[in-house]
């Protein structure tokens, strides 16, 4: 492969995986109930997609420049979507959110049940100590739960 085909991969793979993340920040986001908002990874996303669309349109591709089975467009937004597809095909990752959106809203079901009043003396309990402390606590209870996940 040329250095013209790897160098537009390449940045097209970095567009596609910063697509990704902020799909999947925006999943995380709403998740735990918050409204997604623009953020660093957005800022990332546009700015990797600016990178493959100059790449392209300073690249001059002739006519008939194929990339896999793709013929690419003389129109770099055209031909920077298509970058980003053909890199999605060959990778497999498609998108995040869309992808795990049950996954999402059984997370969600699974803690919108109100809190019983042994649960709430925990939470009570957990408040009135020093955040080291309670991150220690935490901690704990989180390698207990992976070692239960990991007998099961």
């Amino acid at each position: 492969m040329d250095s013209i085909r790897s160098m537009l991969l390449t940045l097209a793979r970095h567009a596609q995986e910063a697509r990704l993340r902020w799909h999947a920040e925006r999943a995380a986001v709403r998740a735990r109930g918050e409204t997604p908002t623009r953020s660093e990874t957005y800022a990332y996303q546009v700015q990797a997609d600016l990178c493959l669309i100059a790449a392209v349109s300073a690249a001059d591709l002739p006519a008939s420049f194929r990339l896999y089975d793709t013929t690419l467009s003389r129109d770099p937004l055209v031909a920077a979507d298509q970058l980003r597809q053909v890199t999605s095909a060959y990778d497999h990752s498609g998108p995040i959110e869309a992808a795990h959106e049950a996954a999402r809203l059984a997370y969600k079901a699974a803690f919108a049940e109100p809190l019983t009043a042994q649960e709430q003396h925990y939470v009570d309990l957990l408040a009135g100590l020093p955040a080291a402390r309670r991150d220690k606590i935490i901690e704990v209870a989180e390698e207990h739960a992976c070692r239960r996940g990991a007998q099961q």
